[in-house]
């Protein structure tokens, strides 16, 4: 359950998350807090931020990598279990529960940067014991090859398919690659300049 303070957080990184889409045509500062599910007064006081830094006009995003690198910084209220399966590929096959890739395995079927050392998968919130059962009736807890992340549900925004992989959208996976840093960053680097140059 978020708090007060995490709800603030969720609703920042929303009004980021729409800004940055490169699916929605004509796009409004009204239609990034509809889109955001946001008030406007909301979303205005936000957005008047970053053109005040000189990171956006209107919509037109004037700095790409150092808005990614903003939401990167604000707290970020994801949580981790990390596991180990056999399997983790033909695993995410057979299970019947809806996820996103994110991190290392989605970067390498979009940038083609990264090697997919583990994966990491986002999920819904109410779903998260029924993945710990399913997971751990052929894996372990622990330090291993899959992490499963549970974020506000927004994260499924723009979701999308690569190679029949569901992955979350390009700037969700961009904000995770630089979050987790080192060559993730370059990585992010490179998909910036592909997506928003």
């Amino acid at each position: 359950m978020v708090d007060a303070a995490g709800s603030h957080i969720s609703k920042v990184e929303r009004i980021f998350r729409v800004l940055l889409s490169r699916k929605i045509p004509d796009l409004t500062w009204y239609r990034i807090a509809k889109e955001a599910d946001v008030s406007y007064g909301w979303a205005h006081r936000v957005l008047k931020g970053f053109e005040t830094r000189r990171l956006i006009k209107g919509t037109e995003i004037i700095e790409p990598r150092e808005l990614f690198q903003l939401w990167a910084s604000r707290k970020d209220l994801r949580v981790y279990r990390e596991y180990h399966v056999q399997d983790p590929s033909a695993f995410l096959k057979s299970a019947d529960l809806k996820f996103a890739f994110t991190g290392y395995f989605a970067e390498s079927l979009v940038g083609h940067y990264l090697f997919p050392r583990y994966m990491e998968i986002y999920i819904y919130q109410n779903e998260a014991r029924r993945w710990n059962d399913l997971i751990t009736k052929s894996g372990y807890v622990g330090k291993g090859n899959l992490q499963v992340i549970v974020a506000d549900e927004h994260v499924f925004f723009e979701s999308d398919r690569v190679s029949g992989s569901p992955l979350v959208s390009i700037q969700q996976l961009i904000v995770d690659l630089y979050r987790t840093g080192a060559e993730c960053t370059e990585a992010a680097d490179l998909l910036v300049q592909r997506w928003y140059a």
